[in-house]
C-alpha cells in the first residue's frame, strides 16, 4: 500500500515536472528537440566543413555520426542537469511529504530521459529518411549503448544531487566541467583518428564506450563489449555508492536544505 502510494507521488511528480516546467513557454518541450538541432547544425558545419572532421566509417556522413554521438551524450549530462538540483530546489516539500526524499531526484531523471529517447527516435526517423538505416544486428549493441549512459547518468546525477545539497560550489562547476567532459568524449570526433596514446587515454572515460556502442551499432561494425561492460560496472558501483552515501545523509537533509 506505501510503495503504491509512492508511484502515485511519482506520477504527480512526473506530471508536474512537466507542466510546470514549461509553464508560460510558447515551444516547451519542444524546445529539447529545436536547441540540440541547432547545436548540432552548428557543429557539423564548424567541424565538418571548417575542420573537416570525419566519422570513422566511410558509409556514415558526418552529420549522421555526430547527431548519433550528442543524442546519446545528452542521456548523460541531461540527467546530471535535470538531478543536480533535484534535493535543493524541493527543500520545502522534503520533510513534508511522507515518501523517500530521492523520489525527487528519480522523478526528474525519468522526465529527461523520456525526452531524450524520444528524441533520439526522432533521430533514427530523421536518418532513415536521407537512407540511413541501423543495421538489425547492431540493434543489440544500440540498445545496450543507451542502458549504459542512461544508467552511468543516472547513478551520477543522484550521487551529485546528494553531495549539492551540502557542497553548494557543485551547481556552480558543473556546467563547465560537463563542456569539458563533452569534449573528452568521442561525440564530435572518432578516437580512431586521434594519435594512439590519446586514444588509449580517452579509453578511460567512462562515457566513451556507450557513445561508440551506439554508432557502431548503427552501422553494424565491431563493439567493444569488453569497454562497456566496464562502463556498465563503473555505473552499477556509482548507483550503489549514490545509494550508500543517501542513506548516511538521509537524517541530515533537512538541516542543510
Amino acid at each position: 500500500m506505501i510503495q503504491g502510494a509512492h508511484r502515485a507521488v511519482f506520477r504527480e511528480l512526473l506530471r508536474r515536472e512537466f507542466t510546470e516546467r514549461y509553464q508560460g513557454s510558447v515551444l516547451g518541450v519542444a524546445w529539447h528537440f529545436i536547441l540540440p538541432l541547432v547545436q548540432l547544425a552548428v557543429l557539423s558545419w564548424v567541424f565538418g566543413e571548417l575542420l573537416k572532421a570525419r566519422s570513422s566509417s566511410s558509409d556514415l556522413p558526418y552529420p549522421a555520426f555526430l547527431a548519433l554521438g550528442l543524442w546519446t551524450w545528452g542521456l548523460l549530462a541531461n540527467a546530471i542537469g535535470r538531478g543536480l538540483g533535484a534535493l535543493t530546489e524541493n527543500g520545502a516539500l522534503i520533510g513534508k511529504v511522507a515518501v523517500p526524499q530521492d523520489i525527487f531526484i528519480d522523478t526528474r531523471i525519468a522526465a529527461s530521459a523520456m525526452i531524450d529517447l524520444s528524441a533520439f527516435v526522432l533521430v533514427l526517423m530523421a536518418l532513415a529518411v536521407f537512407g540511413y538505416l541501423p543495421q538489425v544486428s547492431g540493434m543489440p549493441a544500440m540498445l545496450a549503448g543507451l542502458l549504459v549512459m542512461g544508467l552511468f547518468g543516472y547513478a551520477l546525477a543522484r550521487l551529485l544531487a546528494i553531495l549539492q545539497v551540502f557542497l553548494r560550489d557543485i551547481g556552480a562547476a558543473i556546467g563547465h566541467l560537463l563542456t569539458l567532459w563533452f569534449f573528452l568524449t568521442p561525440v564530435i570526433y572518432a578516437r580512431d583518428q586521434l594519435p594512439d596514446y590519446v586514444g588509449r587515454w580517452l579509453a578511460w572515460n567512462p562515457a566513451a564506450a556507450p557513445v561508440e556502442a551506439v554508432r557502431a551499432g548503427f552501422s553494424g561494425l565491431p563493439v567493444d563489449w569488453a569497454a562497456l561492460a566496464i562502463s556498465a560496472v563503473t555505473s552499477v558501483i556509482l548507483l550503489w555508492a549514490s545509494r550508500w552515501l543517501f542513506a548516511r545523509a538521509r537524517p541530515h537533509l533537512e538541516d542543510f536544505l
